[in-house]
């Protein structure tokens, strides 16, 4: 999987820029404030139509205008295809080839895995940042999870919005109305909550695999439903114990004023020596455990769709030491297109890809130029 060519258009501080990128290596240089960054996020907005740094797409159009766009020249197994994604205050159009696309398809065509100082804090402090980082993994092997999880997210924000009303709210009516719901709710959720337990055991089974090679910790991860139930249950099981759940909790949700029970509270946890890591890791344990889970996700990804997604990394050289830098670079370099940020001009002088063909470009005050050292 490749991304060839990127053209973007008032996205951010980039009002304007084509871009051919190497199938390997690619370093983009350039001081904090000019737009390195932005080039990854549109690349990343691409991928998955939305940004790794921001909730508010508004937020992502060039103050001189009123909307982006961003196209890229893409190579998977299927063929050859043109993206694009258009955003203004009004639409948001998402095209393959010129023509309107469905988003469940669009979303399996250019996958991205990305490390971040943004995703180390994200990862290791919201809940919703780890689930969302679980569910995007397994958008582009397992399709239908994606739509799962859309139809489960609007049930439960019109769940929500009954539940606000409040212990006055608590009428025969309304519990009708949320035993209902709860039954669309305990339908998706079981699914939802059968395709992550699995996923997250693959996880488990690429970390073993790892061990020792990148980071010395042991490291594994552990799902955590919102409520308690055996992991063995079948999924029609799974589906029964949370109705029951649903309907013991129904009057305390009244009161809460909020739902209570399902996969939009689950906890996705990593353990390093046995420890949370959130809670008591090391900065550079923070940092090696989500590598070396962005690592099984990819390889779960090569397993089922036979290549991997491309790899971007922001600011590498200031968030991994010499050692573990050059370890993961040499990994990626075999594997996939990789994308990276740096201010160090050093950092490119030094030789850390072996044969891999690599561009370099430069940022400055969004516009991309590519060089030569």
């Amino acid at each position: 999987m490749t991304l060839s060519k990127l053209l973007v258009s008032f996205f951010r501080n980039i009002q304007d820029a084509e871009v051919l990128f190497s199938p390997q290596a690619n370093v983009i240089l350039g001081d904090n404030g000019q737009g390195k960054t932005n080039l990854l996020e549109a690349i990343h907005v691409l991928s998955l139509t939305k940004s790794f740094r921001t909730h508010q797409a508004r937020d992502l159009i060039n103050w001189k205008a009123s909307k982006y766009h961003i196209k890229g020249e893409i190579q998977n197994k299927e063929g050859k295809f043109l993206l694009s994604v258009e955003y203004s205050h009004l639409i948001r159009r998402i095209l393959v080839n010129d023509s309107k696309a469905n988003l469940i398809r669009y979303l399996g065509l250019l996958t991205v895995a990305v490390f971040s100082t943004i995703h180390v804090e994200q990862f290791k402090s919201d809940a919703e940042i780890r689930r969302r980082t679980v569910d995007r993994g397994l958008y582009p092997i397992h399709p239908t999870h994606l739509r799962r999880i859309l139809d489960y997210g609007r049930l439960i924000k019109q769940k929500n919005s009954l539940l606000r009303e409040g212990s006055s709210g608590y009428n025969k009516r309304n519990r009708d109305l949320l035993e209902s719901w709860n039954l669309q709710i305990a339908d998706l959720g079981a699914r939802i909550i059968k395709s992550r337990q699995r996923y997250i055991e693959k996880i488990k089974d690429k970390l073993n695999i790892q061990q020792n090679w990148f980071t010395p910790e042991s490291l594994t991860v552990k799902y955590l439903p919102s409520f308690e139930f055996n992991t063995d249950l079948t999924l029609e099981e799974t589906h029964d114990q949370m109705l029951k759940k649903l309907s013991q909790e129904s009057q305390n949700e009244f009161r809460a004023r909020r739902s209570l029970v399902g996969p939009h509270l689950d906890q996705i946890l990593l353990l390093v020596n046995g420890k949370s890591m959130q809670r008591f890791g090391s900065a550079g344990q923070q940092r090696s455990s989500l590598l070396a889970y962005q690592l099984a996700q990819m390889e779960i990804h090569f397993d089922v769709r036979g290549e991997y997604p491309i790899f971007l990394m922001d600011d590498v050289d200031a968030e991994l030491d010499e050692g573990r830098m050059n370890s993961i670079l040499k990994v990626l370099e075999s594997k996939t297109q990789v994308f990276i940020t740096t201010n160090k001009p050093d950092f490119i002088k030094k030789k850390r890809f072996g044969d891999s063909l690599v561009k370099t470009f430069e940022v400055k005050q969004g516009q991309i130029k590519e060089i030569t050292f």
